[in-house]
């Protein structure tokens, strides 16, 4: 199987096989992401194809080791210009990257005890007191598994500054948690 950047350098050239097979294999990372910014989702897969429908027609890409990341950034502007241009008819969740504090949600992953709720309870609370970059780079990192670079890609920053802000979201989910193993039960949160 080829990796990311074997597949975009494959699309440059004009290979539509490799153009599918990226398709299908960020389809659900896309359609995820893009849910995150509106709550349509015949809208999202309408933007998800518009991207793809660009780079097929468009004559200006070049290299990227970053596919995934120019993948999400692509959606992003994608569902922003569509949603600046349709005015009323969809609008931008305000909500990106917060977690419900319902109790069905938080009884369905912690189904042991009482205790595991509450844990699960602050844990929400905790997370969304994050700032909204940091909740984020936490879902890009851990729950998609991103890279620094990548995350910075799409976040519009340097890779440092990514690596820094992971940190201070980590930490201060560390001082809100203490010694509970958080993040396992954000990641499971999240997804």
């Amino acid at each position: 199987m080829m990796n990311e950047a074997e597949l975009w350098s494959k699309v440059l050239s004009g290979d539509m096989t490799a153009l599918s097979l990226l398709y299908k294999q960020n389809y659900n990372l896309l359609f995820n992401w893009g849910m995150r910014f509106v709550s349509d989702e015949e809208f999202v897969k309408d933007c998800i194809q518009d991207v793809f429908v660009k780079i097929c027609s468009s004559r200006k890409l070049s290299s990227t080791p970053y596919v995934r990341s120019y993948l999400l950034t692509s959606l992003r502007n994608m569902i922003f210009d569509r949603v600046a241009s349709a005015h009323d008819d969809v609008s931008i969740t305000g909500r990106l990257f917060e977690i419900d504090d319902n109790d069905s949600g938080i009884e369905q992953l912690f189904k042991d005890d009482d205790d595991s709720r509450m844990l699960g309870r602050r844990l929400v609370m905790a997370y969304n007191s994050l700032t909204y970059n940091q909740r984020g780079s936490v879902y890009l990192r851990y729950v998609r598994g991103l890279s620094y670079k990548e995350i910075a890609a799409v976040m519009e920053m340097n890779p440092q500054s990514a690596m820094n802000l992971v940190s201070r979201a980590l930490k201060s989910l560390r001082s809100e948690m203490g010694a509970t193993p958080f993040l396992i039960y954000l990641c499971m949160l999240l997804s």
